[in-house]
Parts: C-alpha cells; structure tokens; sequence
C-alpha cells in the first residue's frame, strides 16, 4: 500500500500470489520488483512456491525522510505500483482496549463511560500531528485469510498519516511512543501496525487463536523494529486465565519474535494498571512480572516491562486510565537504551524489580532487587493528579537526556516511611511491616500493632499486591520508575 514503512537495515520483502491457468499461463521468470529513489534503483526477480505464491527480496536500506517507489513488473509491464514507500522503524502495537484505545472507537462513542466527570476530553492527549509517522490498523475482522484493514485504511488504500484528523483513530499510547522516537530520531520515519482489539484474551493472540491467524501470521517475513503490547484485564476477571497468564505470556512472546524473524527483537509491555473490578488483576500483574526472567523464553534480552501504577492521574476507577503520555514515555526510554545496546553498557531503565528475599540473624527480611534496578533506592510520593505529564525531551540542547526526562510532575518527595509492603506466616496470614531502604536494599522487620515480635516465622513477602493499591510512599529508584508489585517467598 503507499505510504507504508518498511524496517530499515533489513531486507525488503515482497510477497504476493500467482495466478496460472492453462489458459493464462505465468512466466515466473519473467516477474520481479524495482525500489527506486532518484536515481537509484534496484530490480531483482521473483522467487515462486509451490502454493503460486511469490516473493521479491530487495537489499535492505538505510532510513530516509524521502520516498522510494515501489513496482512489480511482469513481462516489463507494471503490474503493480506503490508511488511512495518510506524506509524507517516499524512497531506492532498489540494487545487489548488500554492499546487500542483511541478517540473514534472510544471517547467519540456516545455511550462511552467518562466516569461522571472524572475526565473530559480536554484531558486526552492531543492527536499526533506528524507527516513522517505513517499507520495501518487492523480491522476487527478473523474470517479473512490475509492482514485485514480497517475502514479508514480501505477507504484511503493506503498507510494513513498522522494528522489531526487520521490520529483520532490511532492508538494514543502508540502515537506517544512514536512522538518520542521522532524526537530522537527526527530523520527516522516511524510506521505503526495497530493489531490491539480491545475485550480479547491472550489465548486469542497466541498460536491458535483466531486474532494470531488473521493478525498476526499474515505478516510473517515482514521486518520490524519491535512489538508493543498492553493487555492482560480480560485474563484477570477468572482466576484459571490468570494462572496460565504466564505460559501464554512467554509463549506469545517467543512466537511473535518467530513470525518477524529476529529472537531478540525488542518486546515491550505494560503491566496493568491499578483497577478494582477485577479480582485477579493483581495475579497478572504477578505473571507479567516474571515472564521476564522465564526460562522459557528463546531470548531474555530486549524483553521490558513498564510499571504503570503510578501513571493514571488519579483515574483508576476507570478501566481506561489516563496516562498514555507518561507510558509512552516510559517505554521510550526502554526502546531506546536497547536500540543502543549493551555493547555500549547501556542498562535498560526499569523500576526495582524484586530478586529475592532472605531472612536475617536478627530477625528482620531484607529485599534483594535485579542488578540494574536497584540504584538509588527512595521512597517517592506518586502525584495522582493531572498534573503528571510527559513530553518528548529538547536533544538539541542535550544529546544524553532520555524520554524520562521529558516526564514531569510524576512524583512527589516524600519523608514518609515505605508503604505497602506486607508479609505473611505458614498460616498464610497478612499482616503489615515496617520497611527502611538500606543502600540497594530494603528491610522489612515487624510493625506495631501486629502479633509478629520479629519476622522469623515469615514464610512469603508481598509489595502493593491488590487490584487498586492506595499508597502514599512507594519505592523508586534513581530512573524516577517505580518497583513492582510482587508477591515472593522468603529463604
């Protein structure tokens, strides 16, 4: 389609079907595909399968703000002609609602719950106005065999760009992202595969369902930078899909890296958001939390988490927080530092993120966090209000700022202790404990008013492990990002 984006520094692949009859018979030798720019051109020719199906592999190119053409020929005869194609960074923006969501589909719909007032849409983030960002959305359609494209995508037959009207169907957390990449990388032209479908459960994105069959495989062969993912409530409502949240987790993982043929390629995620409605939000937010170090991921690295429970501005009663902004923001920053790569020693900014717990010779657990997330260690007051915002950081006046400096008024200091933090006996008993931040540690020993007279007898430790956690003092580190939830057994 014109205007679309295809990944730079990889091949370009074009694929299409065969049709030959005895009748109308093809000569497959005489099919190929030209790139041009200017003057520049190439032509190779095509490779055919059994199936009739083709495919022209073109040389990969560098990223460029200029078009190229794009044509299939037959015989010497163009077939088929793209009069613009872009060459930059591509991402898929996957999941359910909270990824989904956008203007048309959600605030623009009369039966849309605002929450009484809670927020109006003088609070939603302007839409992206931005002529070298380029979309294409899939439909909520699984009978097609092949990717199938929403109506404004059918309509304009071509990658949408992003303009004040065409935005107002755009995913907002996927416009967010992409405005901080822009800025980083302002010769970079950003092209976005929206396949969110809000009310979905994860096994309908994984291998056998129906949203991976028609949204998901189609695009094998094709090249991107990374995939972007939020979902996760739909499995929260029923105790046995939160359980089994972490399986599906991994394995979805591992097969989207399979279908874009690259093991490590970036993965990003959002865990959820603080919510009340349903009982099991916090088991996903467990399971999403240690897909990270799950063994059975292909590849580890370039796999992030965003915590967003510091994020919704005070709207947690609603099952789409505010809060977008500061999301994209977020897993910007991560984007970016793995783009960077470790080879540079780069680490990828995360919040503390629990490693293990232990018990002390005196009677106290001291918290453990993942080398990386655990410097700089305070306890922060998380600003609720609409005040908290993100923007993208001016890199002309200072190359190393990062997304999250464009972050404002997110936190507040704090000289309250450490909040939230809970433990439990064999019993299974929760009671609160007193937490101090130690260097890159935290110690937890028994609170007042509680039955412990020390924590010898703990057996499991958890931090802000509910479905709508109220917490005036939680635990950052010097990223300014929060820690995990997470629920943990003590050594």
């Amino acid at each position: 389609m014109d205007n679309m984006v295809f990944q730079r520094d990889q091949p370009i692949v074009v694929k299409g079907n065969v049709s030959s009859t005895e009748s109308n018979p093809i000569d497959v030798s005489k099919l190929s595909a030209t790139l041009t720019q200017g003057k520049t051109s190439e032509s190779v020719k095509a490779k055919v399968a059994k199936n009739g199906s083709f495919t022209c592999t073109l040389s990969a190119q560098k990223a460029s703000l200029n078009p190229y053409s794009l044509q299939v020929q037959y015989a010497g005869k163009t077939v088929l002609k793209l009069a613009k194609v872009y060459v930059g960074d591509v991402f898929v923006a996957a999941g359910q609602s909270n990824m989904e969501l956008n203007y048309v589909q959600y605030y623009e719909n009369a039966t849309y719950n605002f929450g009484n007032g809670l927020i109006t849409t003088g609070d939603l983030p302007k839409p992206l106005v931005d002529d070298n960002v380029k979309f294409v959305i899939a439909n909520h359609d699984v009978e097609d065999t092949d990717f199938p494209l929403s109506a404004v995508n059918q309509s304009a037959d071509a990658w949408l760009t992003a303009d004040s009207t065409n935005s107002l169907h755009l995913s907002y957390l996927a416009q967010q992202f992409a405005m901080q990449l822009r800025a980083k990388h302002p010769n970079v032209p950003i092209g976005i595969i929206q396949t969110a479908w809000g009310g979905t459960p994860i096994r309908r994105h994984v291998q056998g369902g129906d949203i991976y069959a028609n949204h998901i495989a189609p695009l094998k062969g094709f090249h991107v930078a990374g995939v972007l993912w939020y979902q996760g409530c739909d499995d929260a409502n029923n105790y046995g899909t939160a359980l089994q949240y972490e399986s599906q987790m991994t394995a979805l993982i591992n097969q989207y890296r399979n279908v874009f043929g690259r093991k490590d390629l970036p993965f990003l995620y959002v865990q959820l958001a603080r919510w009340t409605n349903y009982q099991y939000t916090q088991n996903v937010r467990e399971a999403q939390r240690t897909t990270l170090d799950n063994a059975n991921l292909q590849d580890r690295s370039n796999v992030a988490m965003t915590v967003s429970l510091d994020t919704d501005k005070g709207t947690s009663a609603l099952i789409h927080p505010l809060g977008k902004d500061i999301l994209g923001a977020r897993m910007a920053a991560q984007y970016l530092a793995m783009e960077n790569g470790t080879k540079n020693a780069v680490s990828v900014p995360n919040g503390p993120l629990i490693e293990r717990a232990r018990h002390t010779v005196d009677g106290k657990i001291a918290l453990s966090f993942q080398i990386g997330t655990a410097s700089g260690l305070k306890a922060m007051q998380p600003n609720y209000t609409k005040s908290a915002s993100a923007s993208a950081p001016d890199y002309t006046k200072n190359s190393k700022v990062t997304p999250l400096d464009g972050i404002s008024n997110i936190v507040i200091p704090t000289t309250a202790a450490l909040q939230g933090f809970e433990v439990a006996n064999s019993s299974g008993q929760w009671v609160p404990a007193n937490a101090i931040i130690r260097g890159n540690q935290v110690v937890l020993s028994a609170a007042n008013g509680t039955p412990l007279d020390n924590l010898s007898g703990i057996t499991q430790v958890r931090y802000l492990f509910s479905g709508n956690p109220k917490c005036a003092s939680m635990l950052y580190n010097d990223f300014n990002l929060p820690a995990s939830p997470f629920i943990t057994i003590v050594e």
